[in-house]
């Protein structure tokens, strides 16, 4: 490295990084999956907002604060980083439910770019899912969203 180099690009700060609770987990993933084509849709972003309403694993959360944090740690780490420093916080019996909403997450605008077609595939992989239960989730998924989507 030169000394240029050195002057207009110094090193970064290291990030060290874990998930605090399985709900930032899951926020952490679910974000990552959802950014991962640079591309966050209103419908989307809609469906994220329902999803922590509705689970009780978001309830007494700051989810506002929890959104920032994670959307920074996105941009700071890459969807893939993020998603592999998250996933030992999420329980196991609770890693087919993550999935499942995830992809509903992804199906959300009715598009499924590839970006997010490679992340679901990384994601099943990361969360250590055996392939036929990943297969069936998204089976059931696209028939649900039967004439909402474009593959």
């Amino acid at each position: 490295m030169g000394l240029f180099d050195t002057v207009l690009k110094p090193t970064q700060p290291t990030i060290t990084y874990i998930p605090k609770s399985e709900p930032e987990a899951w926020l952490a993933i679910m974000f990552s999956c959802m950014a991962v084509d640079d591309d966050i849709s209103e419908a989307e972003t809609n469906k994220l907002s329902q999803i922590m309403v509705a689970k009780t694993l978001f309830h007494n959360i700051d989810k506002v604060a929890l959104y920032e944090k994670v959307m920074t740690l996105q941009l700071q780490l890459g969807s893939k980083e993020l998603i592999d420093r998250s996933v030992e916080k999420v329980a196991e019996e609770n890693k087919p439910t993550l999935f499942a909403l995830i992809v509903e997450l992804l199906l959300a605008d009715g598009i499924l770019a590839d970006k997010e077609k490679e992340i679901t595939d990384y994601l099943a992989s990361a969360l250590d899912l055996e392939e036929n239960v990943a297969r069936k989730i998204i089976e059931v998924i696209l028939i649900k969203n039967k004439d909402n989507i474009q593959l």
